[in-house]
């Protein structure tokens, strides 16, 4: 992942209020408890906001992620899209640390729109070798839409977006029963996408992923020169359990306020865990 200055980033995610062509943007309160109805321009502030907090702390990256759309359509649609290339925009301007896109559901080329055109480092994407059965329907694998849409715009050649991409993403189950190195292998193999991280979640938000499971897709993404990236359930207890198997991580609700993602970030949590992350790059080999 060399959009990132240090060995085993920290990217911390910013969960966004509903987003201008969601059926909550402008009609459903967020956060869902005492919340408030948000305007494009206070979301833009608000995730500028917090990006800087990620930044202070000491994180070396973000993620802009559309949370507060639910219901998630598979693909967002294009009032999402421009709303969020413009948030994109905002925040790479304010912060000097890589920024993100991950569009819900399954937006990998919405993603990399906003991410190309308003100054993002790299996307994440939820599906994209694998038929999963989600709350939002059957996701279907969007690496054909995504390596069309790369090679249209050069960057198969410039590699200036990087890609992240779930296997056995959490929220959903898989069709068909396979293991997690072959799923990793096959969609290294078979995308058409020059893949710099694989993801593994636990099942749900938050849900920390089995580290055997993390092993098992490490051993396998190395073989292709690809990193494994712990994508939910990371927080200062855990951090050195997966430390010398992962090579990112992706971390959100652990460090909110009151440990929901919808929740702004607790400073002191994030300055904590970027704290325990630069001491164990001190003691580890090669960072």
């Amino acid at each position: 992942m060399g959009v990132f200055q240090r060995c085993k980033p920290l990217l911390g995610v910013v969960h966004l209020p509903p987003l201008p062509g969601s059926t909550g943007y402008k009609a459903r309160r967020y956060p869902p408890r005492l919340g408030k109805v948000w305007s494009l321009e206070e979301i833009i502030e608000y995730a500028v906001s917090e990006a800087s907090v990620y930044e202070d702390a000491g994180f070396d990256g973000v993620i802009l992620e559309n949370y507060g759309d639910t219901p998630y359509p598979k693909t967002p649609g294009p009032l999402q899209v421009s709303a969020m290339t413009r948030i994109v925009r905002e925040v790479s301007s304010a912060v000097g640390i890589p920024v993100g896109v991950n569009m819900l559901r399954n937006g990998s080329v919405e993603a990399l729109a906003s991410a190309y055109s308003g100054g993002g480092s790299f996307i994440r994407v939820n599906s994209l070798c694998e038929t999963r059965l989600s709350p939002e329907g059957i996701l279907e694998p969007d690496a054909a839409r995504l390596a069309k849409s790369l090679a249209l715009l050069g960057i198969l050649e410039e590699r200036r977006i990087e890609i992240l991409a779930d296997v056995d993403v959490k929220h959903s189950q898989p069709l068909v029963e396979t293991s997690i190195a072959q799923t990793v292998r096959d969609c290294i193999e078979r995308s058409g996408v020059p893949i710099a991280g694989v993801v593994l979640t636990g099942h749900a938000t938050g849900g920390a992923p089995d580290a055997d499971e993390v092993v098992a897709a490490a051993r396998t993404a190395s073989e292709y020169e690809v990193k494994t990236v712990v994508g939910s359930g990371v927080s200062q207890l855990n951090l050195s359990k997966y430390w010398h198997i992962a090579d990112g991580f992706i971390i959100g609700s652990s460090i909110k306020l009151g440990g929901k993602p919808w929740n702004p970030i607790d400073k002191e949590k994030a300055r904590l865990i970027a704290s325990l992350a630069e001491r164990l790059r001190r003691i580890t080999e090669g960072c």
